[in-house]
């Protein structure tokens, strides 16, 4: 089953897609804005996200959020709005926690993970990890990033050629995409793999996550 729906980024175009062996029982996006920072009028969404509902083997209820966050995550200037898509993201979170589903947020962060290094020991400038993560009422339900299971050298999911030679040097890589995962569903990881198996200067600069799962 697959399910795109259209996002709002007129400036590139990208959109965000979910393929799934399971039946897709409800798919849509959120357009909620939240304040930019606490001293504007300005507000702020997330152009490119899509949630799908399904239900495991077992009968256990899901959610998945697929974001695609602002980029250039070393940038001051965007630091505030990139924050505001985390709590919009946060907000969708809770809202699919409060309905008793096990939530799994993944996709180009386009940010760091203050409490799990990558590679390049990139630290983030914002709050956007921790915001997501931390979404529902106590520490129990904080969604656990998959990056802490791989050993350090492998923490990286994207090369970003900073002197534009075409070779890949260790402090071009960094971690931006991640999978958090609610308690219930981290319970169930069976393996974790971060594919690095091509040169990122051909198909593209982004290497995927791959988590498996127990869901019988």
């Amino acid at each position: 089953t697959g399910v795109l729906v259209d996002g709002t980024d007129s400036f590139t175009g990208q959109d965000v897609a979910r393929l799934s062996a399971l039946p897709i029982e409800e798919a849509g996006r959120t357009d909620v804005r939240a304040p930019v920072g606490a001293m504007s009028d300005e507000t702020y969404g997330v152009s490119k996200n899509l949630w799908v509902r399904l239900t495991l083997p077992g009968g256990a209820p899901a959610t998945l959020i697929g974001v695609h966050f602002l980029a250039r995550p070393d940038d001051a200037s965007r630091k505030a709005r990139r924050e505001a898509q985390a709590e919009v993201i946060r907000r969708l979170v809770e809202r699919e926690q409060d309905l008793g589903r096990a939530v799994a947020v993944l996709g180009d962060f386009n940010d760091f993970d203050a409490a799990t290094p990558d590679r390049s020991s990139n630290a983030p400038i914002t709050d956007v990890l921790s915001m997501i993560k931390s979404a529902g009422p106590s520490a129990d339900d904080d969604l656990v990033n998959v990056m802490a299971d791989v050993p350090l050298i492998e923490r990286f999911t994207a090369f970003y050629d900073r002197n534009r030679n075409g070779v890949v040097q260790a402090g071009e890589l960094s971690a931006i995409d991640h999978i958090l995962l609610s308690p219930s569903l981290y319970r169930r990881v069976r393996e974790v793999q971060f594919v690095q198996a091509y040169d990122p200067n051909t198909y593209t600069d982004h290497f995927p996550i791959v988590v498996t799962l127990d869901v019988n």
